[in-house]
């Protein structure tokens, strides 16, 4: 008996195409929507943990002000900067602490190869030792900084693949010399490419010793410091010993407030989690809001079938029907109805995503629990905008059912 009712649905969903489409258009839209931006926040999430782990389990970064709820910045504005002449306090004093790396990073830079210039927009990164172990650059050609290169404050500088391809095409870049600043490098390698994220060219940078960046920008300008403990166990340890070292440092009374803040990477994941969890919350908004108008649509079409199908009922009833035949008649047909449309939806929320990752380099992925509860949610609409149709379908009279024309 199902598959009878689900023939004669599939047949009657059949002989109505267009209005069927148009039906099923806003639980399609409203199911793509879901799955295309579960995919963009899933890639989303992914792309900030990878930055986030960068930092590695036991670190954490001192800076100026908080990397959250600023909440007022006359708080913040007469604070000192946080520079590199703090980082020989924090090796001396806190023994929990395995090593200090500066986050040196100037925007908006020029970079010069003769008669070749590149527009103002590289980013010039100073590099300490240790600096690519953290943050996950890679040399694809030439060599990085040795400890020689350090201590005898050497003028190289390593850049990016979208810097060597605007200062010299095809060519090799290694052992040119290329000015900053008008100050003269010698290219000794370049890093692997990571091409766009967010819409932004992640190889449109150079890299120098942080000697070199502090002679070029200045001793005084404000830093943020990697600080990286002996081990995960010991990182509130160090943290608290960083704490007392800098307030001895800067001569901070027992009562004054810091002057600085540590930024754990517990502290970070969980604002980000915070901030996806809000965007999940207007995706699904936006893709729920699309499904109940469908709904409502194929609630509407259900209704004016039966009107259509009044004489069919009637026949059917009299045939031996029962009410229960009737109401798995068309409810079949509304989930159906829904189904398709959800798998549509599914489809297309994959493929676009698909195509957002290959062509923008931005890796989206939706989870298979998506695709699951996508299809859920198709077949509970169908359900809820189907009941009302069938309770009244069942509910018709087989005689006034038989005298309609």
């Amino acid at each position: 008996m199902i598959k009878d009712i689900i023939a004669i649905a599939l047949y009657s969903l059949r002989t109505n195409k267009l209005r069927s489409f148009l039906t099923m258009l806003g639980i399609i839209i409203g199911i793509m929507v879901i799955v295309l931006m579960q995919a963009a926040i899933e890639g989303f999430r992914n792309e900030i943990q990878q930055q986030i782990n960068s930092m590695g389990t036991s670190s954490f970064v001192i800076t100026r002000t908080p990397a959250f709820d600023h909440g007022d910045w006359k708080n913040y504005i007469d604070r000192p900067n946080i520079t590199a002449d703090l980082i020989p306090t924090i090796l001396r004093n806190c023994p929990s602490v395995s090593g200090v790396i500066p986050i040196l990073e100037n925007w908006n830079e020029e970079v010069r190869f003769k008669n070749k210039k590149t527009e103002k927009n590289v980013k010039v990164m100073g590099a300490g030792r240790g600096w690519i172990d953290v943050t996950g650059f890679e040399i694809a050609d030439g060599r990085y900084f040795s400890d020689y290169d350090y201590e005898y404050n050497q003028n190289f500088i390593v850049i990016g693949k979208s810097v060597r391809e605007k200062l010299f095409e095809n060519a090799d870049a290694l052992d040119r010399y290329v000015f900053v600043e008008n100050e003269r490098f010698k290219v000794i390698g370049e890093f692997k490419a990571k091409g766009m994220k967010f819409n932004e060219d992640q190889d449109n940078f150079v890299c120098i010793t942080d000697f070199h960046y502090r002679k070029l920008y200045g001793k005084e300008r404000d830093i943020a410091l990697l600080v990286s403990a002996k081990s995960y166990d010991l990182v509130p340890k160090a943290m608290d010993e960083t704490i007392m070292a800098l307030r001895s440092e800067r001569d901070l009374r027992s009562d004054d407030e810091n002057d600085f803040e540590l930024i754990t990477k517990d502290e970070i994941n969980d604002k980000m989690n915070g901030i996806i969890g809000m965007i999940y919350l207007v995706a699904l908004s936006i893709g729920g809001m699309s499904l109940v108008v469908g709904s409502i649509g194929i609630m509407n079409m259900m209704l004016v079938s039966i009107s259509e199908r009044i004489n069919e009922i009637g026949i059917r009833r009299s045939l031996g029907a029962t009410k229960k035949n009737i109401n798995l008649q068309f409810l079949s047909e509304s989930i159906i109805l829904c189904f398709t449309g959800g798998a549509a939806g599914i489809f297309l929320g994959v493929a676009f995503s698909r195509l957002v990752s290959h062509f923008t380099n931005y890796s989206t992925s939706a989870p298979a629990w998506t695709i699951f509860v996508a299809f859920l949610v198709s077949i509970l609409i169908g359900l809820a905008a189907g009941i009302y149709p069938a309770l009244k379908a069942s509910s018709l009279n087989p005689i006034d059912a038989l005298r309609q024309e």
